[in-house]
C-alpha cells in the first residue's frame, strides 16, 4: 500500500501535515475532504529503495503484541475522558501508532465507527487482535456510558498479563539457555569427536563396551540420519498443532500439563489467577454473569478450567449460585470456593475475585522463584551425568587397550 505526504488546512485555517498509507491518491483526497480539510498538497512517498521495501515488509510482518493493545486502550481511554469524540481519538491514535499491522486494524475500526457502528462491533471484526474479553468489556462500557473507565481497566488488565508473562518467561529462560548450550556442545562431540575416537578403536580392533557402543550408535544416527530426525520433529510438531485443535485432545493435553511436577502447579495458579481477574473485571464492568462466564471460558487459557466453567454455567442458568457448581467440578481449591461463596453472600463478588487473583499472582511469583531455585541443581546433575557418560564411554576402550598393551609388553 503506497504512502502519501499531505499538507491540509482545517476550518480555522491551521496548517496540518501528515503521512498516511492509502490504496490510491484519489482515496486519500476523498477521505481528507470527508474529514473537512482543505487540501494544499499531496505527494506520494517514493519507496523505490530495496532496503526501504524490505523495511516495510518486515514492519508488516511484525505481530501485534499485547503491549500495543494496552497502549491503544490507554490512549483511547485518556482521550475519551478528556472529551474527544471516539472517531477523532481513533484518528489521533492511528497517526502515532508505529506498528503498521495495528494501523491497518485501527483504520478498519475507524471506518466502521464512521459508518455508525458501535466501537465494540467494529472491534469484533478483528477477534484475533482484541479478543473476547476486550470486546465484551468495551460493549459493557458502551451500554453503561463508562467507556473511558472500562478501557482504562482493559489497559490495566493487559499490563498485569504482560507482567505475569514476563515473570514466567524470566523463570524459564535460564534453563532453556542452559539446555540449549548443552545440546549444542553434545551435538558437536557426537558429530566430530566421537567419530575420531571410533576410527582409533577400529584401527586397534578394540572391543567396545556397551556404553561406548551406545554412544557410537547415537553418533551415527545423528551424522547419517539428522535430516530424518529434523523432518520427524517437524511432522510431530505439525501433528500436535493440528490435533490440539480437537477439544478432547486439548483437554487431555492440558490435564497432563496440570499434573506435571512444579510446572503443572504453576500453570494451574496462572489459570486460576486469570479466571478470577477476568471474571472480576467483567462483573465490575456490568457484564451479566452468564455472558461473563462465556468470556472467561474463552480467555482462561486452559481447557480443563474452561470445561469446569462451562459445567458451572449450565447450573447457574438454572438459578444456582456460582460457588456450588464450581465446587462440584473439583478443579477449584477450597479457598477459592469459600471466598466466592462469601462474595456472593455479601454482594461483593467482584472484590473477592480480585483478592483471589492478587493471591494467585503472588503465588505465581513464589512458584517461579521455587522453580528457579530447584532447576539449578537439577540442571547441574543432568549436565554432569551427560558429560560423565560421554567421557567414561570414550575412555573405557582406551583403558582396555592400554591394559592389553601393557600385558603384551610384559
Amino acid at each position: 500500500m503506497p504512502k502519501f505526504n499531505f499538507v491540509v488546512r482545517d476550518a480555522s485555517g491551521k496548517t496540518i501535515t501528515g503521512q498516511l498509507a492509502m490504496d490510491s491518491k484519489e482515496q486519500l483526497i476523498t477521505r481528507l475532504k470527508d474529514q473537512g480539510y482543505f487540501i494544499s498538497k499531496i505527494s506520494e512517498l517514493k519507496e523505490d529503495s530495496f532496503y526501504s521495501r524490505i523495511d516495510v515488509a518486515f514492519q508488516r510482518l511484525t505481530p501485534i503484541k499485547i503491549k500495543d493493545i494496552s497502549i491503544f486502550a490507554r490512549l483511547l481511554s485518556t482521550m475519551i475522558n478528556a472529551g474527544l469524540p471516539i472517531l477523532r481519538s481513533l484518528k489521533i491514535i492511528e497517526k502515532q501508532t508505529e506498528n503498521l499491522r495495528l494501523v491497518e486494524v485501527i483504520q478498519s475500526v475507524r471506518d466502521q465507527v464512521e459508518e455508525g457502528h458501535p466501537l465494540s462491533l467494529a472491534m469484533s471484526k478483528h477477534p484475533r487482535v482484541f479478543g473476547a474479553l476486550i470486546i465484551a468489556m468495551t460493549k459493557s462500557g458502551e451500554e453503561s456510558g463508562s467507556l473511558d473507565i472500562v478501557l482504562d481497566r482493559i489497559s490495566h488488565d493487559l499490563e498485569r498479563e504482560i507482567e505475569i508473562r514476563s515473570r514466567v518467561s524470566a523463570g524459564v529462560r535460564y534453563p532453556v539457555i542452559i539446555m540449549g548450550a548443552a545440546l549444542v556442545i553434545v551435538s558437536i562431540v557426537l558429530i566430530f569427536v566421537v567419530p575420531a575416537f571410533q576410527e582409533i578403536f577400529e584401527s586397534m580392533d578394540a572391543t567396545l563396551p556397551l556404553m561406548t557402543q551406545i554412544l557410537v550408535n547415537i553418533s551415527e544416527v545423528i551424522r547419517h540420519s539428522a535430516w530424518a530426525v529434523i523432518v520427524a520433529g517437524f511432522i510431530i510438531s505439525a501433528a500436535y498443532k493440528f490435533l490440539i485443535r480437537i477439544p478432547s485432545v486439548e483437554k487431555f493435553s492440558d490435564s497432563i500439563k496440570l499434573r506435571l511436577p512444579v510446572f503443572g502447579m504453576l500453570l494451574r495458579k496462572i489459570a486460576l489467577a486469570r479466571f478470577a481477574r477476568t471474571l472480576a473485571i467483567l462483573l465490575r464492568s456490568g457484564v451479566p454473569i452468564l455472558r461473563a462466564l462465556s468470556v472467561v471460558e474463552q480467555t482462561v487459557g486452559n481447557a480443563v478450567i474452561a470445561n469446569a466453567v462451562v459445567a458451572s454455567k449450565e447450573s447457574i442458568r438454572e438459578g444456582e449460585r456460582i460457588s456450588p457448581p464450581l465446587e462440584e467440578t473439583g478443579e477449584f481449591p477450597p479457598m477459592v470456593i469459600d471466598m466466592i461463596a462469601v462474595g456472593e453472600e455479601t454482594g461483593a463478588l467482584d472484590t473477592m475475585l480480585e483478592k483471589i487473583s492478587e493471591f494467585y499472582d503472588q503465588e505465581v511469583d513464589y512458584t517461579i522463584d521455587a522453580f528457579t531455585t530447584l532447576i539449578e541443581p537439577v540442571l547441574i546433575m543432568f549436565l554432569g551425568t551427560v558429560i560423565g557418560f560421554v567421557v567414561v564411554a570414550l575412555y573405557m576402550p582406551l583403558f582396555s587397550i592400554v591394559t592389553q598393551l601393557s600385558e603384551t609388553i610384559g
